[in-house]
């Protein structure tokens, strides 16, 4: 072979190895991109709302009788509860979370707060029965210390929903219509504030007390203003105005001038999580047809005199930035 010829092969070898290495390398390069992408795509959105679900192993052997998952978040039956109240704890969850209801959370840094503690309800027929679990058959649980809120389902008012009252259901229902108040919009609702608003707006909504799982920005507003101070958020600042002062425990008599009276000393937590409820449920109308009724624990009844008497807990509530709900849960969410 002549020497240009062999010169000739040797560029051509060169050429073609040099062309294998860059595809090789392009498709190294395209392969590190896609993996980059698919590693910085978001999750796929929770579903809203499941059917009824088994327990699994964990759950039955902590007495779990049947699931349904909200928005990631789990709500527990005991034996006993019935399949339509369980549905429609469920339902009145996901609408506090999806007020108006596009299949996607209103204010996803609070319901992603939830879901980081494995928040989660428990629902047993009557108060007894859900204590018991709570002593004797949490800890089974993988997560036994998450937030975990019970609903004696006995407290249900099914006449805000229009649905035959359960057997157990209290005797007043049957009897006093709307008046009575309604647990499963309480507290399903107490979940989200206590947990989820408390801890991504503790200068607004923190109730005061720490928790077992805070929230960076918990961690941070604690370590600005200390713990255990007076006047922790901008909500009890307000519910301690309604009050009439600043009460660490219920006192004897409120001051004249207080328009948020409740009669049973549940403690300063309690009572910040009730105060955001009674606002809550006077702006969406609820109170308007039980006027006396309440007026030993709440002194308004809607969406006006709340504006006037309230300024404080109506501009939190009423505040684009926080996207509290605008309707009332009607239990059937989706429908």
């Amino acid at each position: 072979m002549h020497q240009n010829q062999i010169l000739l092969v040797f560029f051509m070898l060169t050429a073609l190895m040099l062309t294998i290495a860059c595809g090789h390398n392009t498709q190294n390069q395209t392969t590190e991109m896609a993996t980059r992408a698919t590693s910085s795509s978001p999750p796929s959105a929770a579903i809203p709302l499941t059917e009824i679900e088994l327990p699994t192993k964990d759950e039955k052997v902590a007495l779990i009788d049947k699931t349904i998952t909200v928005f990631g978040i789990k709500v527990f039956a005991l034996e006993g509860v019935t399949s339509q109240d369980l549905k429609l704890v469920a339902n009145v969850l996901a609408q506090w979370i999806d007020n108006d209801e596009d299949g996607t959370p209103d204010n996803r840094a609070v319901l992603s707060e939830i879901v980081r503690q494995n928040s989660r309800m428990i629902l047993g027929v009557t108060f007894n029965q859900i204590g018991r679990w709570h002593d004797n058959s949490q800890r089974m649980l993988k997560d036994e210390h998450a937030p975990t809120y019970g609903l004696d389902v006995t407290t249900i008012n099914h006449n805000w929903y229009d649905l035959p009252l359960s057997e157990y259901s209290e005797e007043h229902y049957r009897t006093d219509g709307l008046f009575p108040p309604d647990a499963t919009t309480e507290e399903t609702f107490h979940l989200i504030t206590d947990i989820g608003y408390a801890n991504v707006y503790p200068s607004a909504f923190w109730h005061g007390e720490l928790g077992g799982n805070p929230s960076e920005a918990l961690r941070s507003h604690i370590a600005k203003r200390g713990e255990g101070q007076k006047d922790p958020s901008l909500l009890t600042m307000a519910m301690d105005n309604a009050r009439g002062g600043y009460f660490e425990h219920m006192p004897n008599q409120y001051p004249d001038n207080a328009w948020y009276t409740r009669s049973d000393d549940c403690g300063y937590k309690c009572f910040v999580g009730e105060y955001i409820h009674w606002g809550m449920i006077s702006l969406l109308g609820y109170n308007q047809t039980r006027g006396e009724n309440i007026q030993d624990q709440w002194q308004i009844t809607n969406v006006d005199s709340l504006r006037k008497q309230d300024h404080a807990l109506y501009g939190l509530l009423m505040n684009t930035k926080y996207n509290f709900p605008k309707n009332a849960p009607a239990g059937s969410y989706g429908n």
